[in-house]
């Protein structure tokens, strides 16, 4: 063997053995990864407008391309209004549900992993208004329309490689209920809200 192709060789086994050292010190891939379609959402009284749903995951293991836990989640839609163009991130919390009454949009969340660095709901405060002047504010279950009977964001189900396939798309109502019946988070999981009862909850802030 020439100089040359020793010389070559020692190059590639190098180069081999510092690829080698950078995957198992940092993994394939970076430590979040994102999940993000336009969704269909269709409102209590027919209407559908479309939604962009953004959902951030965290690898435990940066080998995994598509393997994480679920941590914020970041929605964007037209409002109208005075409101405009809305978005948010909701860090530590998945979004369930949208619906719009009057000049005020109604946010659902559930948590997803870890401490939410903002409390947004609680057993007192489920759910979030999204006021004409653009604010969000907190309000009681007795305040919730009773029109309000369903769930209208498509939940992380199965998991993060089961939604992999909508990454980029246009997710529509029939996709997703599809999609959704396909994969039931538990038994009678067909999206209808099951009411509690709205007593002793606290006052409005």
């Amino acid at each position: 063997m020439s100089i040359r192709n020793s010389q070559i060789l020692g190059a590639v086994a190098l180069v081999l053995v510092l690829a080698a050292v950078y995957v198992a010190k940092f993994g394939l891939y970076p430590r979040y990864f994102d999940i993000e379609w336009d969704e269909e959402v269709q409102l209590h009284d027919g209407r559908v407008i479309v939604v962009h749903v953004k959902r951030t995951f965290e690898r435990l293991n940066t080998l995994d391309r598509q393997r994480g836990v679920h941590r914020d989640t970041e929605i964007s839609f037209d409002a109208g209004g005075t409101i405009g163009r809305f978005q948010k991130t909701f860090q530590r919390y998945d979004v369930t549900l949208l619906e719009n009454k009057g000049d005020q949009w109604f946010i659902g969340l559930v948590k997803t992993t870890g401490t939410p660095p903002i409390q947004w709901v609680d057993f007192s405060y489920p759910f979030l208004v999204l006021q004409s002047d653009g604010q969000l504010r907190r309000d009681v279950l007795a305040n919730f329309p009773k029109e309000f009977t369903r769930y209208n964001v498509m939940p992380l189900t199965p998991d993060a490689e089961g939604i992999a396939r909508f990454d980029g798309q246009v997710l529509t109502t029939k996709e997703k209920m599809a999609h959704w019946s396909r994969y039931p988070r538990g038994a009678g999981d067909d999206g209808f809200i099951r009411p509690r009862n709205a007593s002793n909850q606290g006052e409005n802030k």
